[in-house]
């Protein structure tokens, strides 16, 4: 037989108390907390490694399209910039071709080692002009995005 008290004793609560969801809610927030001051310092090492993909990215494009219009294109990157412009070649000069492209915000370009700060690409695909773009950003850390003589183009931490 089944007492008042044994009974009482079996029950399961209906409901959380405020002190459980105070509880619950300070923990929450620490987390929450703690993720985004790992996000903004984690954000210059992601902005670096996402402008050298977008620059290789851009590299290889240039290209293509230097293949695909029979025509020589480059890309100009100015030392100290946060942008750099896409060019093809119109008679013996180059235009720019659209706007130029702008880096994740803190990135910088700090070296163009080709000729005329331009990495340009023949129509057969290999380079008309090749070197290394150097790229940083504000925590001192760097990228190097290297194309060779014959169009490769690969990052360098």
């Amino acid at each position: 037989m089944i007492t008042d008290a044994s009974h009482r004793a079996l029950s399961v609560p209906r409901g959380i108390s405020v002190l459980e969801v105070l509880v619950v809610v300070a923990l929450l927030s620490t987390l929450g907390g703690i993720a985004v001051l790992s996000h903004r310092a984690m954000r210059p090492g992601l902005d670096l490694r996402l402008a050298a993909r977008q620059v290789v990215t851009d590299l290889r494009v240039a290209r293509l399209r230097a293949v695909a219009e029979n025509v020589n294109h480059r890309i100009v990157f100015p030392n100290g910039a946060g942008s750099y412009q896409p060019q093809r070649k119109n008679g013996s000069t180059y235009v720019d071709d659209g706007v130029a492209v702008r880096l994740p915000r803190g990135i910088l370009i700090t070296d163009c080692n080709a000729t005329e700060n331009g990495i340009g690409f023949k129509p057969r695909g290999n380079a008309a002009t090749f070197g290394t773009v150097t790229i940083h950003n504000g925590d001192g850390d760097e990228r190097r995005v290297i194309v060779d003589i014959a169009g490769q183009v690969r990052v360098q931490q």
